[in-house]
């Protein structure tokens, strides 16, 4: 069987094939334990700040719900002290709220009461409430028809002209029917309840908001100039309209301002708003940064000093190898040669069994290299030695011991000299034979094309089948060398047994 061989890969050494496979296994190692540790080191400072956001908003989300239960409830013990034939009578009712102060207390823009038609007939303080109709106000209309303490939607307001909300119950009679309305409004552009905590910093850059579900709306933020915000359409940030649909939780969003911020909100009932605890993920993983940049170049000096290391190594080792082996074939050099067969002959001593030395030439090398040059024969000798070497035991030893020269050591063999003998010849037919069949050559020329070069090559062999003890190394190398040239002298292509 021919193999065809080619001249396009010889520039990659071993060493540098090596160094590179090493260093490119470590890299991806090294790489994907930093970018594993940064995701780990990451998720783990997003869990435990989302824990510390959960804690605060719901912290925050119950304190606004006391104060809103605190203000409805003063609400509705007012209303329920209003009776039908009060709310008959303005006046009567207008001094009834101007002698109520802890009603200016709660709500910073006052109160005002309205009749079932929705028309105000009583406020504190006097802003010129008095005779609007209100009932195309959610709150009012809710209280006047539904008979329902509501929350309202967050306005402009008619009279204030400041973004306000109202807090409303309905007033009724003696029969339990609703006969008219108490309105608390909280200007929100001015000090109110919802102040204390909106002018609050979380963090260094971090805030809180509070928003409307219903509405897509910002009610009051600790950036002032989110209040009555309108939030992005239904569809556009998914985890926006998940929270604005009930999630409490911790979610990352990148919000109007074009920064990525992490959310954790927490239901307000009585409102039906939600709070919203924010922080620019800059400020949380902010703490990891320095760790990061010391994780990286930490992986480029690891990453230097292996490639470096490898390179040594193997310069090291392959120094020590190619002492003992041919560069181009990558055999045994007559030095390993040398030393293997000295430890055939002490293993020869000790068992009693044969060895053999096979030494052979090759026939019809020198035309080759005459004609197509030395890269050429390097590429037939390679293949060679190849074909000699699938022909022996892992146990046995090939060498290349000068230009187209080369010798086998069999070991191990019968203690029988001729049973011995014919074990030898029938591998030295067999190497003789694989290096008979026709050598195909791809050699790679200056345009890169390819060309392909048949050559017939043959050998003459020289064997020695010797124990231990019936020679030395010299003369077993030296008959062997005989037996070749016997068989050059005898037409070539040809095996030649050394006899005593």
């Amino acid at each position: 069987m021919t193999h065809l061989i080619s001249t396009s890969s010889r520039w990659r050494s071993p060493k540098t094939k090596v160094t590179l496979t090493v260093l490119t296994l470590f890299l991806i190692s090294i790489w994907s334990l930093t970018g594993y540790f940064n995701h780990v080191l990451r998720k783990e400072t997003q869990r435990l700040m989302g824990e510390q956001q959960s804690s605060t908003a719901s912290f925050i989300a119950e304190d606004v719900g006391v104060e809103f239960r605190e203000r409805m409830n003063a609400l509705e013990q007012f209303a329920s002290e209003i009776d039908a034939p009060l709310l008959n009578q303005p006046a009567s009712v207008q001094a009834y709220v101007e002698q109520r102060p802890i009603l200016q207390i709660l709500f910073n823009t006052g109160v005002f009461v309205t009749r079932i038609d929705g028309t105000a007939i009583a406020e504190v303080p006097h802003i010129a409430r008095v005779g609007v109709n209100y009932l195309d106000r959610d709150h009012i209309a809710s209280a006047l028809k539904d008979g329902k303490a509501t929350v309202g939607k967050p306005v402009v307001g008619k009279m204030v002209r400041a973004p306000s909300f109202a807090m409303t119950v309905p007033i009724r009679d003696s029969q339990g029917k609703v006969i008219g309305a108490l309105a608390g409004i909280t200007d929100l552009s001015k000090p109110g309840f919802l102040d204390g905590i909106m002018e609050n910093k979380y963090g260094k850059t971090g805030g809180y908001s509070v928003n409307s579900p219903k509405d897509r709306l910002v009610v009051t933020s600790s950036d002032k100039r989110r209040v009555m915000e309108a939030l992005p359409a239904k569809g556009l940030i998914p985890a926006l309209d998940r929270m604005l649909n009930g999630y409490e939780g911790t979610y990352i969003i990148v919000n109007a301002l074009g920064t990525e911020v992490m959310n954790t909100a927490k239901s307000i009932p009585i409102a039906d708003w939600r709070i919203v605890v924010s922080i620019p993920t800059e400020e949380i993983f902010g703490s990891i940064r320095d760790i990061q940049q010391r994780l990286l170049l930490a992986a480029i000096v690891l990453s230097l000093m292996a490639g470096a290391l490898t390179w040594w190594t193997l310069g090291h080792h392959l120094t020590l190898v190619m002492a003992f082996h041919d560069p181009l074939t990558q055999l045994a050099n007559r030095r390993l040669l040398q030393d293997r067969l000295n430890q055939a002959m002490a293993l020869s001593r000790r068992s009693a069994c044969h060895i053999a030395v096979i030494a052979l030439d090759l026939d019809n090398f020198k035309p080759l290299n005459d004609k197509h040059g030395h890269p050429v024969g390097d590429l037939l000798l390679i293949e060679a030695a190849r074909r000699i070497s699938a022909c022996v035991r892992e146990i046995d030893t090939v060498a290349r011991t000068g230009g187209d020269e080369f010798a086998v050591i069999l070991g191990v063999l019968d203690a029988n000299k001729a049973v011995a003998t014919s074990q030898t010849s029938e591998v030295a037919e067999k190497i003789r034979i694989g290096l008979s069949e026709p050598y195909l050559l791809n050699v790679t020329q200056v345009a890169a094309t390819n060309v392909t070069i048949e050559h017939h090559c043959s050998a003459s062999m020289g064997v020695a089948v010797f124990k231990s003890s019936e020679a030395s190394m010299t003369d077993v190398l030296q008959r062997a060398d005989a037996a070749m040239y016997r068989a050059k002298d005898a037409g070539r292509n040809a095996i030649r047994f050394h006899e005593a």
